[in-house]
């Protein structure tokens, strides 16, 4: 049978879910060349990097707007050419990965297209 659940019970699941690490791969390209050398040592060693993301805008149509701190516990780069490479990051859980990487319009800072300088989907 059903039956109503104390607020404490909520508050509890959402603590455990904001705690979680979770892992992602991501290809992405970038609008400036870049040599494996050059994009490994502008994204390496930042790590614990702490992000404000406010509500990305793809989901305000539904997400209450507000900022939100988040980390990239880690992140690893695989570079395939000059504009493309492959990032395997571990994050918080409830981080925008795809933001992290765009900017989202500076909704996201620092972000991999701040960290690069150039325009980075």
């Amino acid at each position: 049978a059903l039956a109503l659940a104390p607020s404490t019970a909520y508050r509890n699941l959402q603590a455990e879910t904001e705690e979680k690490v979770k892992h992602y791969g991501c290809i992405c390209w970038c609008e400036k060349p870049f040599s494996k050398e050059e994009i490994e040592n502008l994204l390496h060693d930042k790590y614990p990097l702490l992000l404000n993301q406010q509500t990305p805008i793809r989901v305000l149509h539904r997400r209450s707007n507000s900022v939100r701190q988040r980390n990239i516990r880690s992140l690893q780069v695989n570079w395939f050419n000059e504009h493309w490479f492959q990032l395997h990051l571990s994050t918080d859980a409830g981080t925008y990965v795809k933001e992290f990487v765009h900017g989202d319009l500076g909704r996201t800072v620092p972000s991999v297209a701040t960290l690069l300088g150039c325009k980075t989907e």
